[in-house]
C-alpha cells in the first residue's frame, strides 16, 4: 500500500490532525494516523497494513509520534495540531514608530532562532521515536530468544529423564545378570558332587534351566542396550547446549568494553548502527 500523500493517512486517507489523528510510526518503519493503529490491533497483535509486519500491541499510544510528518503537515496546512505545540512565530507587526530598526532586527535575530531551536527540537523528538520503534524490536527478539532458551532448558530435562530411565533399567538387567551368574556358579558345585544317577538327572535339568534363563538375560541386554533414542537425543542436547555456552563472550555481556564513537553530532539512529556494527565486526574477528 503506497502513500498517496504525506500529509495523509494511507488507510483511511483523512489529514493528519490532533488527537484520534495524530502520525505515529511502527518499528518497521511505516506511519499511520493513531485511529487506524488501535482499529488495526486484534488480540494484542497489530499488523502493518503496507508490509504486513508483525508487532505486539495493545494501543496506538505505545508508537511514537512522528513529528517530522507532523511538521510537514504544519508547513503545508499552517494550521496547530495539539494544544501542546508551539504555535509558528509570526513575523514582527510591532509599530514602526515603537522601536528603533536596531531593535526589530535584534528581535526578528531571536524570532529565527527560535525557529531553528524548533526544527531541531523535532528532529531529534523523530529520532527519539525511530529509536524508541529499535527498542521495542530488541524486546521483542530478547524475549523471543527468551523463549528458544526455555525450550532448550526442557529439551535438556528431558533428556536426563531419559538417562534416569535407562540407568534404572541397566541396573535392573544387571541385578538379574548377577542372580544369574550366581547361579550358574552353584550348578557347577551341584554338578561336581552328584553321586547316583538321579541326582544327576535333577541336576541336569536345573541346569538346562539355569541356562536358558542365563541366555535369555544376554539376548534382552543385546536387544535393549544401548536405547537409541536416549543416545542421540543426550548427545545431541549436549552438543547443541555446549555451542551455545561457547558462542557467550564478553562482547556480548553487561561488561562489554565501551564503543568510542566519532561524530557526537550524529543522528540517534546512526550512532546506533555504529554501535552494533562495530560489536558485529569485533565478533566476526574473534571468530576467525
Amino acid at each position: 500500500m503506497m502513500d498517496n500523500k504525506p500529509e495523509e493517512c494511507s488507510v483511511c486517507f483523512n489529514d493528519y490532525a490532533e488527537n484520534r489523528l495524530r502520525p505515529r510510526t511502527l518499528p518497521c518503519g511505516h506511519t499511520f494516523c493513531s485511529q487506524c493503529i488501535d482499529n488495526a490491533i486484534k488480540n494484542g497483535q497489530l499488523t502493518c497494513p503496507s508490509c504486513r509486519a508483525e508487532h505486539a500491541a495493545t494501543a496506538s499510544t505505545q508508537f511514537p509520534i512522528n513529528y517530522a510528518v507532523e511538521a510537514l503537515v504544519r508547513k503545508l496546512k499552517n494550521i496547530q495540531l495539539t494544544t501542546e505545540e508551539v504555535v509558528p512565530a509570526k513575523p514582527y507587526e510591532g509599530s514602526a514608530k515603537g522601536i528603533s530598526k536596531t531593535l526589530r532586527s535584534m528581535v526578528q535575530e531571536q524570532m529565527s532562532s527560535i525557529s531553528r531551536l524548533i526544527t531541531s527540537c523535532e528532529e531529534v523528538l523523530s529520532q527519539l521515536g525511530e529509536y524508541r520503534g529499535q527498542l521495542g524490536d530488541w524486546k521483542t527478539h530478547h524475549l523471543q530468544l527468551q523463549d528458544r532458551l526455555y525450550a532448550l532448558v526442557e529439551q535438556n530435562k528431558s533428556a536426563m529423564k531419559l538417562l534416569e530411565l535407562e540407568d534404572t533399567s541397566v541396573v535392573d538387567m544387571t541385578t538379574q545378570g548377577e542372580e544369574g551368574k550366581t547361579q550358574l556358579q552353584a550348578m557347577l558345585g551341584s554338578l561336581n558332587t552328584v553321586n547316583t544317577a538321579q541326582e544327576v538327572f535333577m541336576t541336569i535339568n536345573e541346569v538346562d534351566q539355569c541356562n536358558m534363563e542365563v541366555e535369555n538375560w544376554l539376548r534382552k541386554c543385546q536387544e535393549l542396550f544401548p536405547d537409541v533414542k536416549t543416545v542421540h537425543t543426550s548427545v545431541k542436547v549436549q552438543e547443541t547446549i555446549r555451542e551455545a555456552l561457547e558462542m557467550m563472550t564478553t562482547e556480548t555481556g553487561a561488561t562489554a568494553d565501551t564503543v568510542h564513537l566519532g561524530d557526537s553530532a550524529s543522528s540517534i539512529m546512526n550512532k546506533v548502527q555504529e554501535i552494533t556494527g562495530e560489536i558485529h565486526q569485533k565478533q566476526l574477528t574473534v571468530s576467525f
